[in-house]
């Protein structure tokens, strides 16, 4: 499997950075254990591993699993895509190409 994906976003008075291996055209799964609640938006900058410039993508939290949920789902927060245009929808199509191999 490539190595992850970084995820970069922000939240109320902090910077965060993550990594996922889950990534699709439509979302992305972060795993932390400290998810945003469903429903906040989020401004996600996402760079492959090797190191091409980051993109940024608006996501909704779609869904979230927490520590308490660890044994059936890691603790995390299911993100969903929204509102991009068609020059980023091709770089997110490259993006998980090149990713995934699909």
């Amino acid at each position: 499997m490539p190595a992850d994906v970084k995820v970069d976003y922000r939240t109320v008075g902090s910077f965060i950075t993550d990594y996922t291996r889950n990534i699709s055209k439509g979302g992305v799964f972060v795993q932390t254990s400290l998810p945003l609640e469903v429903g906040v938006r989020v401004r996600l900058r996402l760079t492959l591993p090797d190191g091409d410039a980051p993109f940024g993508l608006d996501g909704v939290v779609k869904w979230v699993s927490t520590l308490r949920d660890k044994d059936k789902h890691p603790p995390g927060m299911g993100i969903e895509f929204v509102d991009f245009d068609e020059y980023t929808k091709g770089q997110l199509e490259a993006l998980v190409k090149a990713y995934t191999g699909e």
